[in-house]
């Protein structure tokens, strides 16, 4: 599956799709930052997981559940697109539902163990998706996304929120 073009995702798409390595498929993108995702929080203390670099920041368990939940949206997307569905899909907003995204009772460990789980469907998604229903496009957030694009703007997200951790999270858990 070849990398989206320009005009196949919104202006706001475009930090996610920055923030990919120049090279690779969406499979591979999608493996290695799983991968990444394990060896940077796997070995972090259930301490570490309510660490938030500022306050009014969110913690790492935080930024776990947000990845989860953007990828459960991202991988809906697509399959609602790669079903031809033309209804459009609304935005959500990630603020909003953090507040309700209680993970004060979660470990690190459970949070990794879900996040795999989601990251496989969505790798089960993108092995399912022939070429034609990969150009297929549909409305989310008031903006023409191709089914290609979603994959790999899952993976950019997954990317620039690991180059976040890495700036501004892993120096105070040091």
């Amino acid at each position: 599956m070849k990398r989206p073009k320009k005009d196949e995702y919104a202006p706001f798409h475009a930090t996610y799709i920055n923030a990919l390595p120049s090279r690779g498929t969406a499979k591979a993108l999608l493996t290695k930052s799983w991968k990444e995702t394990v060896e940077l929080f796997g070995n972090l203390s259930e301490e570490q997981g309510d660490y938030a670099y500022e306050v009014g920041k969110w913690t790492v368990k935080q930024v776990l559940i947000h990845m989860i939940d953007t990828e459960r949206v991202f991988a809906f997307r697509t399959l609602w697109f790669m079903r031809g569905d033309r209804a459009p899909l609304p935005g959500f907003n990630q603020d909003f539902w953090m507040e309700y995204a209680d993970v004060s009772n979660r470990t690190i460990k459970d949070l990794l163990k879900e996040f795999k789980q989601v990251r496989d469907h969505s790798l089960t998604l993108l092995r399912h998706c022939s070429d034609a229903q990969s150009i297929q496009t549909g409305t989310a957030s008031n903006s023409k996304v191709s089914v290609r694009a979603y994959f790999y703007i899952m993976a950019g997200h997954h990317y620039h929120h690991l180059a976040i951790f890495r700036e501004r999270y892993l120096p105070g858990l040091g």
